[in-house]
């Protein structure tokens, strides 16, 4: 459904009191998207796995056939594989559509 699209990720909030909030925004790809789950995995190119907090709320968006696409969630993973450097995205709240102006 979703697999091989690009994805913006950016940290939105953090859990934990002490954690530290990166507004950086990164790029991934896709991987698989399993709805029974609610889950996202992603696959980042460029950045190392230790940026991406398991501590806290990520905005998602992606690029869909009908613009954009907008998740929040939590990475759940983070592992090195054959592919690359994968992530394992949960949705907390679904998709929602991004209105652009």
């Amino acid at each position: 459904m979703y697999e091989g699209r690009p994805v913006d990720i950016q940290m939105e909030r953090m859990i934990l009191d002490e954690g530290f909030f990166d507004e950086t925004v990164y790029q991934c790809e896709i991987i698989t998207y399993k709805p029974e789950e609610e889950r996202i995995y992603l696959l980042s190119k460029q950045t190392e796995l230790p940026v991406f907090s398991l501590d806290g709320i990520y905005k998602c968006t992606i690029a869909g056939e009908e613009g954009l696409i907008e998740c929040s969630g939590s990475m759940t993973e983070r592992y090195w594989n054959k592919l690359g450097r994968v992530m394992v995205f949960r949705l907390r709240n679904g998709f929602y559509k991004k209105v652009l102006n």
